[in-house]
């Protein structure tokens, strides 16, 4: 093996550990990223467990509170303390007629008033067949709560009309406080249950985990997990959801956050408590959003492997068919050598005078896509104005060139279809097609840009620097020759700054020198080139000059000295020398010629102010 082999085989190990190398690096990345991404999918998921649970959390808080702040205000009407008092008919017939405003404001179920036994002797629904008129209730929990002075609320099957509702019960005091009776108030809860279809696994569940209410009526009455038998025997006694088995769904209890198996699914389940009882909302989602994001993560790091195995063959095909066909290592160098730029392969079309009116797209590199933002899908086959109407007749004209002559060209040029700049180098592979390989260059071009500015801009004042106004006078010079314009340029000096600088320190002197630029600034007008030569020296070319002279220029100049020096709590004034040169674009000269004039009557105007000092 001789050494020019050796050295390539070497070469390769390199590319094949640099390749491996990076290889190592994408997938441990991308298995952080895809463990992030699963955590994102379960935080959304608990977000949306969150926002539904908080929506029926707020409705049925309203809903109840509403019922309680009834009942409160229901048990002490004179009427239905009367009721209990007297036992009379016509106080009984007032206390129904209380219930019955009540009933019928609130749409309740029914109101019903009992007496210190449990027996209900006034209600709204007295005239239906299932009365309650009569019948004891002292077995049920929101009695004995009232009765003990504490207000109750209640979840259960209706005893009598066997419909779920929730009850709110208040105790009736006569005027010494003495506790006579309960007032209750029932609210049928079957219409918020039409609230839960939307949301099929969505459970209002008692402490117990029996469910009440449900988007899918088939689960009511079971429960989530297992009741004990004295918790059970305990439930049918007190009637609160009738006589059943209360089927377990879960092998546990279900707490908040927490990963469960539900009808053979993985679900994420979100679960909040809604009253002091220990009642509450409990969601479950499946995870599947989960795997998803983990799935399109794992795919994305696939994606990106291939796209680091890939350029490894090529460039190793490359590198092995460059010694055998010199014409085609042209071509795949061109196409693969880089792969990171746009690439994009088309036919030219010509109108019937044989210019070039349009192309068609014949293949794209996924580069291409990743810096148009347009897929391969959408183009394959479609001529450039059906996928972009809007493209510039440059771009035909140039690509049509290079198609009809087969000289290839290389060119910057900004396109409006996409608002970007872009760095293209075109070829023909054969007659009547181009190949295109491109770059976006717009951060470079930005960076020119603003390169450029600072180049010509005097930091300090924000006015241009000498290079920026000797570049901008040199192109009115020429205009001025071309249009027979005539100009004025002044030459300014700050008085004194030096002696500003020693006694109040360069900050000021910066300050005066700012308060100069501003006053050119408002002096000349904004078509006027206003730039700082350096230092304390100030250039201001007046351009198309008509019946303006020096002097209009200088006593504004002056004017707004002066003003600036009226200011109170100036601690020196400021002064400004300045001398004026004409150009005469039938007598022209070198603008260095004109800045020299200019310089030296400013310069004999400072001499005055000094000796006059």
């Amino acid at each position: 093996m001789n050494f020019d082999q050796t050295k390539k085989n070497l070469s390769i190990n390199i590319w094949f550990i640099a390749y491996l190398i990076l290889l190592i690096i994408v997938i441990t990345a991308g298995c952080f990223i895809t463990g992030y991404l699963g955590d994102k999918a379960r935080q959304e998921i608990l977000e949306y467990n969150d926002k539904i649970t908080s929506l029926h959390s707020s409705h049925l808080t309203a809903e109840f509170d509403k019922i309680d702040r009834a009942v409160r205000i229901m048990s002490g009407a004179n009427w239905i303390v009367s009721a209990l008092i007297s036992r009379a008919e016509q106080d009984i017939a007032n206390a129904n007629s209380v219930l019955d405003r009540y009933n019928s404001g609130l749409g309740s179920s029914v109101c019903y008033l009992m007496d210190n036994n449990g027996i209900t002797i006034a209600s709204s629904n007295r005239n239906n067949p299932d009365s309650f008129v009569g019948k004891s209730y002292k077995f049920r929990p929101y009695f004995m709560q009232a009765i003990k002075g504490s207000a109750g609320r209640y979840f259960a099957l209706g005893a009598t009309s066997l419909k779920r509702g929730f009850y709110s019960s208040y105790s009736v005091r006569e005027s010494k406080g003495k506790i006579i009776g309960v007032a209750v108030i029932k609210q049928d809860v079957d219409d918020e249950e039409a609230h839960l279809t939307k949301y099929p696994n969505c459970f209002i569940i008692d402490p117990n985990g029996i469910i009440f209410l449900s988007g899918r009526q088939e689960m009511n009455f079971k429960s989530l997990w297992p009741v004990s038998s004295e918790t059970k025997l305990a439930l049918i006694e007190s009637k609160q959801f009738g006589k059943r088995e209360f089927e377990a769904l879960l092998p546990g209890e279900i707490s908040d956050g927490t990963v469960i198996t539900f009808e053979g699914k993985k679900h994420l389940a979100s679960r909040k408590i809604i009253n002091p009882e220990g009642w509450s909302i409990l969601v479950m989602t499946t995870t599947e959003r989960v795997l998803i994001y983990r799935v399109t993560g794992v795919i994305f790091i696939i994606l990106i492997c291939a796209f680091i195995i890939v350029p490894f063959i090529i460039n190793f095909k490359i590198s092995r068919l460059a010694e055998k066909v010199s014409e085609s290592e042209i071509r795949f160098r061109m196409l693969f050598q880089n792969l990171t730029v746009g690439f994009a392969l088309h036919e030219i079309i010509l109108n019937d005078e044989g210019q070039p009116c349009n192309y068609r797209f014949l293949e794209v590199n996924p580069a291409f896509e990743q810096l148009t933002g347009l897929k391969a899908q959408d183009l394959i086959g479609r001529t450039v104005f059906e996928v972009l109407p809007s493209t510039e007749l440059f771009w035909i004209e140039n690509y049509g060139n290079v198609a009809t002559t087969g000289n290839p060209l290389r060119f910057e040029n900004y396109s409006h279809e996409f608002g970007r700049f872009y760095e293209c180098l075109a070829y023909s592979p054969r007659r009547g097609q181009f190949a295109v390989l491109f770059t976006d260059i717009t951060e470079r071009r930005k960076m020119e840009d603003e390169i450029h500015v600072l180049s010509v801009t005097d930091q300090l004042t924000g006015l241009n620097n000498r290079r920026g106004f000797l570049s901008l006078a040199g192109q009115q010079f020429r205009l001025s020759d071309r249009n027979k314009g005539r100009m004025l340029l002044f030459f300014a000096d700050i008085d004194w700054l030096k002696r500003i600088n020693d006694i109040y320190g360069h900050e000021e002197g910066d300050r005066a020198i700012i308060e100069t630029a501003n006053v050119l600034r408002e002096t000349f007008r904004a078509s006027d080139i206003i730039a700082r030569l350096g230092g304390d020296e100030f250039g201001i070319l007046a351009i198309d000059i008509k019946e303006e002279s020096p002097e209009i220029f200088t006593a504004r100049l002056q004017q707004l000295v002066d003003k600036q020096n009226d200011k109170e709590g100036r601690i020196y004034k400021l002064s400004i020398s300045i001398g004026c040169s004409y150009y005469d674009p039938e007598k022209p000269c070198y603008i260095d010629e004109l800045m020299a004039r200019a310089d030296k009557l400013m310069y004999e105007q400072k001499q005055k102010k000094i000796c006059a000092e």
